[in-house]
């Protein structure tokens, strides 16, 4: 009884109107594919730590997790672990310009490279604020222009690949790219990659229809999202499309780029890898952010705490001595003994 009492006390959430108090278990490392699991492969705490909270576009060392709880310490990613210090680049994915018709932020491509924590290539751009590292498209060269603006015109266009243009500004049949979730101008954080859709090499979305003040987008996965007209996107397919046909050769090598092996024995099965045919869900609408939860705290209890003789669990006195309540001379300490 007290061991399924313990097991249940991770799941409890006690909350106030000042303090949240949540002990979260994650899930086991060996958890079936389907499983949406947390990646951690860097901290964000100490990005923000080093960096102020703002960009730059300058390499950074930050600390690795490995596929590890940065709170519990616990293996949650039992594919990610070891492998080389690359540099971190952060990514801007939320390009902003001019609202005024005919006007818009030009930039200059310095370079284009490959980016060690991501599967795309990553492209170095300057302008008048300074230079930023963005999500190269697939045919995009040092010494191009790129342009950004935030004017939605009466008439849809036809956008030009690298140029980032909001959703109502775009033609039905646009190829687009680090689509914006949310309108917002500030981003939670600089370099998060889930603020954003298509972020994988060789990937785009397409723009489906127009409905009001909502635009329509079909993922790689055939999913609809109808996201607000003034969201960015780029126009064009990501770089790196060949980056599934990539060799690597040996284990080791693997290794070296942080993916960690794992047997291939007594995988547990679910019903996803049964065959059968699911329709596709309906239109999900993404109107206003959610918010965050709340922090956990990592709460520890004795076994004194649990016994059910002090605290909030303790027993009710009115309950009969010797039923349930342990009354007794050994527990009293009135034993003659």
């Amino acid at each position: 009884m007290l061991n399924k009492l313990c097991g249940s006390i991770s799941l409890l959430r006690i909350s106030s109107p000042s303090t949240s108090i949540c002990s979260k278990r994650f899930l086991p490392a060996y958890a079936p594919k389907p499983v949406n699991k947390p990646r951690y492969l860097w901290d964000e705490r100490d990005l923000v730590k080093k960096t102020g909270g703002k960009y730059t576009h300058e390499p950074l060392r930050i600390n690795r997790l490995g596929g590890r709880d940065p709170e519990t310490g616990r293996k949650v990613n039992q594919h990610i672990g070891g492998g080389v210090k690359f540099d971190y680049y952060m990514i801007d994915f939320h390009r902003r310009g001019p609202n005024e018709e005919g006007k818009t932020y030009d930039e200059r491509v310095i370079e284009v490279r490959r980016d060690p924590n991501r599967t795309s290539h990553i492209a170095l751009v300057a302008g008048k604020e300074g230079k930023r590292w963005i999500l190269a498209t697939e045919n995009m060269r040092a010494g191009q222009i790129i342009s950004t603006s935030c004017h939605i015109p009466r008439n849809p266009i036809i956008g030009v690949e690298g140029n980032a243009y909001p959703l109502g500004a775009l033609a039905v049949g646009t190829l687009v790219n680090s689509v914006e979730k949310y309108p917002e101008i500030e981003p939670v954080c600089f370099g998060r990659d889930t603020e954003v859709f298509i972020v994988s090499a060789g990937t785009c979305a397409e723009i489906v229809r127009h409905q009001g003040d909502f635009v329509v987008i079909r993922l790689p996965h055939k999913h609809e999202f109808s996201l607000h007209k003034e969201c960015m996107a780029t126009v064009g397919r990501l770089s790196h499309a060949d980056f599934k046909d990539k060799i690597f050769g040996s284990a080791q090598m693997h290794r070296r780029f942080g993916y960690k092996m794992s047997s291939g024995l007594f995988h547990k099965k679910t019903g996803y890898y049964g065959r059968k045919i699911k329709p596709l869900p309906p239109v999900r609408k993404l109107d206003v952010r959610e918010e965050p939860s709340p922090p956990f705290y990592k709460v520890t209890l004795t076994k004194q705490q649990l016994s059910g003789l002090e605290g909030t669990a303790r027993f009710n006195e009115l309950v009969i001595a010797g039923y349930n309540y342990r009354d007794y001379p050994y527990y009293t300490g009135n034993s003659s003994n």
